[in-house]
């Protein structure tokens, strides 16, 4: 999740250098993005140690397919909004991938120890499995889609993604500086407006 930042930032360092405002972006009609909260938090919860070690961990593979199609459903509502459609492509993919995988997204052992995770490259060389996902492998299903690309080395913190991570990213940076930037239309009343009108006539 950390990994958007990378997108969010610039997204915002533009929105404000073309003189865009929070507040437009803020004021966009989104459909039901409390459920994308749910799914963040979700993912969060289910790929936590505590849970992941507790008599519900059975219940962490699915928990991260049903935020996966939680956030799905958010892009859907929300189609036509600038920058979603990509978005909500990048969801898809890596939704596909980790179904085809048992519910992990796959990733090289030899990528995570490059980005400075050891540990974790070594539990799933064992044929474990952890936050990451599960180990890239020959018999891995369609391993263009998983976490084959590596951030450089110039990345303060580096990660490995997918490219529906790309996607996200991409779709993520359009959506918000198209926000920031769109203003209401000219006119148009605040939540609450035309109910003070009524009432000072």
């Amino acid at each position: 999740m950390f990994f958007f930042a990378y997108f969010i930032i610039p997204a915002l360092l533009i929105g404000f250098l073309l003189r865009g405002s929070l507040l437009n972006l803020a004021d966009k009609p989104f459909r039901c993005l409390w459920l994308a909260l749910i799914a963040v938090v979700l993912r969060f919860t289910v790929l936590s140690s505590a849970f992941v070690n507790s008599p519900l961990g059975y219940l962490s593979v699915p928990g991260q397919i049903l935020s996966f199609i939680l956030l799905l459903i958010v892009a859907l509502l929300n189609f036509s909004t600038p920058g979603m459609p990509i978005l909500g492509l990048g969801i898809l993919l890596n939704l596909v991938v980790m179904v085809a995988n048992g519910g992990y997204m796959p990733v090289s052992p030899d990528d995570l120890v490059e980005i400075g995770h050891p540990r974790q490259a070594e539990i799933l060389r064992a044929g474990g499995t952890d936050f990451y996902g599960i180990a890239l492998t020959e018999q891995t299903r369609l391993p263009f889609l998983a976490d084959i690309f590596v951030l450089p080395r110039f990345f303060p913190i580096r990660y490995v993604f997918s490219l529906g991570d790309a996607l996200i990213g991409i779709g993520l940076v359009i959506i918000i500086v198209w926000g920031m930037l769109t203003k209401p239309p000219a006119g148009s009343e605040p939540a609450g407006g035309s109910d003070k009108i009524i009432r000072e006539a």
